[in-house]
């Protein structure tokens, strides 16, 4: 009896000239190698652990309610996805890569800053952590979530994603641009004509006071 081990059996498969060996070449050839390379693997695919996480906590937040990680499954995750790109489960480090913690943390200081009258309008719920056990965290009413939205797509994305990704998914970064909304001419002007006036009133404000 003659035994063949793993590797030696394809390459036996792969020198052979048969109609079946021809399928198996072919299959491995046009599916295989494919999947693999677009994805690093093959066969049943791995369930993301953002997408587990999210799956744990969704029923967890009450009716009429949001959960900064609710949201981010569909206005980050998804929409890189959309792009072309999967975010990174973790970071060359290990550890893992949780973007609901750095906007949570950064959605309640903006709010406190920008609309101090809603930044204590939250409840909590018990929330499962990745590594198991649980933490009570924010959920926000259903009528804040415009509020939410502004936050992630002009100031998270734009200003704080580039650098809470840098070390932890830098590939992550090619895709970003395709995250961004369209801009804002309005806005842009209003910015523009905010810093030319700052620029003037501290222009006069340096001048000696024989000019002023």
């Amino acid at each position: 009896m003659t035994i063949v081990n793993e590797s030696g059996l394809y390459g036996l498969v792969f020198e052979s000239r048969t109609e079946e060996s021809k399928k198996f070449k072919r299959w491995v050839a046009k599916e295989v190698l494919p999947t693999i390379r677009k994805t690093g693997g093959f066969g049943k695919p791995q369930v993301h652990a953002f997408v587990l996480h999210y799956n744990d906590n969704w029923d967890r937040v009450d009716e009429g309610y949001f959960s900064v990680l609710s949201e981010l499954y569909i206005r980050v995750f998804g929409r890189f996805e959309k792009a072309g790109h999967i975010l990174a489960e973790k970071a060359p480090d290990g550890k893992a890569i949780c973007p609901d913690i750095s906007v949570g943390g950064r959605f309640s200081k903006w709010l406190k800053i920008n609309h101090p009258e809603e930044k204590d309008n939250f409840k909590k719920y018990n929330h499962l952590l990745p590594g198991g056990g649980e933490a009570e965290v924010r959920q926000y009413p259903n009528s804040m979530w415009p509020l939410f939205i502004e936050y992630v797509d002009t100031v998270w994305l734009r200003d704080c994603a580039p650098v809470y990704l840098a070390d932890k998914d830098p590939v992550a970064l090619e895709y970003l641009a395709r995250l961004l909304p369209p801009p804002n001419p309005k806005a842009q002007e209003d910015i523009l004509i905010e810093s030319k006036f700052h620029k003037l009133k501290e222009t006069i404000r340096n001048l000696p006071d024989s000019n002023k």
